[in-house]
């Protein structure tokens, strides 16, 4: 029962048994003045005086016993309030000694219900963010490393041609030739390096601006693909497509969803194992999303690592490390997010599934 109907109950009990007593007593107090034998007739000839000790008595033990009724419906009323209250002070205790796990189990149905349902979903939000916040964190450490190892490497080495030129090693003009060639891919590689990062930056703060529009996705998929199928070829990545749903319309930023296909195929030709390496492409329609497959037949990656595939700078082995910043992917996973869509790992029965879960475009609805 409600707190508001305990109290609307409690009033009128308190009223009728007021009443009730009230009478009682006025009938007690007559009887002791005027005797049992027709005490009416003694009122009626009684003075005035003795009908206000009457009235007098009779109120005074009427506002006692009010006293009395408010009292004990006041205080039973006020632990109803109240020990509802202890959970909620606990809960309070708990969230400030950091126990964020902590859940109020409220099991009666009044007005506290609500507000203990709200501080579980508080408590629920508040252990979220700061797990985010303790991720975010780690990522930002991983990045710095990242960063310093990524740049350092190729700084490294240019630091080291150009000292060759200095001092002579680099004596005849085809050696210096090949020495400016090196530091100019190492310098175009550390400016990838730094342009991906900042394409980072700018999706994980929501600053990069996306340019959506209406396409036909397995349409403009194949598009994509199509004139790059034989680069892949040369490159020793055959590409296939498995039958595409028809007419599928997502909302899209045709340029930068191009730019996650090709780092996901990207990472297939630079992990491949094989010299003929196999990709292939499906989707089904699955409730509101196509969902797209990239599966090739490269080496995968352990289990526990799949998490962990998509973060910064992550990369399942250390010794790949000069393949690449370790960002494309990160990069594909926050675009497909701004996109209203979601990217992550499998891992079929050999090689390694990449997801790509897009919305369905419907009228009416964004």
């Amino acid at each position: 029962m409600t707190i508001k109907r305990q109290l609307f109950f409690s009033n009128i009990r308190m009223v009728v048994i007021s009443l009730i007593t009230f009478s009682l007593i006025g009938h007690i107090i007559r009887l002791l003045v005027f005797g049992t034998e027709r005490p009416e007739l003694f009122i009626e000839s009684a003075s005035q005086n003795i009908r206000m000790i009457i009235w007098f008595l009779s109120s005074a033990f009427f506002l006692l016993l009010v006293s009395i009724i408010n009292s004990f419906v006041t205080h039973r009323m006020t632990r109803r309030i109240v020990k509802p209250l202890e959970p909620l002070a606990q809960g309070v205790r708990q969230i400030q000694a950091n126990n964020l796990s902590y859940r109020i189990n409220y099991q009666h149905n009044d007005e506290f219900r609500p507000i203990c349902d709200a501080f579980n979903e508080m408590a629920e939000k508040l252990e979220l963010s700061t797990t985010q916040k303790k991720k975010d964190e780690a990522n930002r450490r991983e990045l710095i490393v990242g960063i310093s190892h990524d740049l350092s490497t190729p700084l490294t080495s240019v630091i080291g041609c150009i000292e060759g030129i200095e001092t002579g090693i680099a004596s005849t003009p085809e050696k210096q030739k090949q020495y400016f060639e090196f530091i100019k891919n190492e310098s175009i590689r550390m400016k990838h390096i730094i342009e991906q990062l900042f394409l980072f930056s700018k999706l994980d703060m929501d600053e990069f601006p996306l340019h959506l529009r209406q396409v036909n996705i397995s349409f403009a998929l194949f598009d994509m693909i199509e004139d790059s199928l034989d680069r892949y070829e040369s490159r020793g990545l055959s590409i296939h497509f498995s039958e595409m749903p028809k007419d599928v319309i997502v909302c899209v930023d045709v340029h930068l969803l191009h730019n996650t296909i090709i780092n996901i195929l990207e990472n297939s030709v630079k992990y491949k194992t094989k010299k003929h390496g196999k990709m292939e492409i499906s989707a089904i329609v699955q409730d509101n999303y196509i969902v797209f497959r990239f599966t090739d037949d490269g080496p995968g990656v352990e289990a526990d690592m799949l998490p962990k595939l998509l973060d910064v700078f992550y990369r399942s082995d250390p010794s790949r490390s000069k393949s690449g910043s370790g960002l494309g992917l990160a990069i594909s996973a926050k675009i497909i997010q701004r996109m209203g869509g979601n990217m992550y790992a499998e891992l079929p029965s050999s090689g390694l599934t990449i997801v790509i879960q897009l919305p369905i475009f419907r009228e009416g609805i964004e």
